[in-house]
């Protein structure tokens, strides 16, 4: 997923088809949120035009990230998806969206990355996991504590059950 711009030039007008493997090594990720990627390919197509030194591709990006459980640190495999449309320019450019190349080298695997980050989950438990207890506390599921607060009563109107009605 690295081109010069030279070859670029030489696929003249033709489209160009992107799909690929990708392999991360779990160092370069470092990141607390995401542990490992696994069974990564990228697929698309991209057209350069050369009259505006500009590179133009339409990316999906499929495969599964590792990350830990917010309850037991655990791993959690979870598969992603996603598409982009990235435009890529060899001459200095003002536009926000745009990737402006330093070199005369195109290379698409920092915004895959990237891509890819975007779709970290902030949370994930597992499921089937027992929640962690102690003397005078536990860790409850958000519904299990919501059902709890319905069945409370407000200390403030408690007084108002001993209240008995006259017919």
């Amino acid at each position: 997923m690295k081109w010069s711009k030279t070859e670029l030039i030489n696929q003249g007008n033709q489209e160009l088809t992107i799909n690929e493997a990708v392999t991360f090594d779990p160092e370069s990720l470092a990141s607390d949120r995401l542990r490992d990627l696994k069974n990564v390919t990228v697929t698309g197509s991209g057209h350069y035009d050369p009259s505006r030194q500009r590179f133009e591709a339409d990316l999906k990006v499929t495969g599964d990230m590792v990350v830990p459980c917010a309850v037991s640190l655990e791993d959690v495999i979870v598969p992603f998806e996603t598409s982009s449309h990235e435009v890529f320019s060899f001459l200095p450019c003002e536009e926000a969206e745009v990737h402006v190349l330093k070199k005369d080298v195109l290379e698409l695997y920092p915004v895959v990355f990237q891509l890819i980050l975007a779709e970290v989950p902030l949370k994930v438990v597992k499921s089937g996991i027992s929640y962690p207890k102690g003397e005078g506390w536990e860790v409850i599921r958000e519904e299990d504590y919501n059902r709890q607060k319905k069945q409370e009563i407000d200390p403030r109107l408690a007084k108002l059950k001993e209240f008995k009605f006259d017919d």
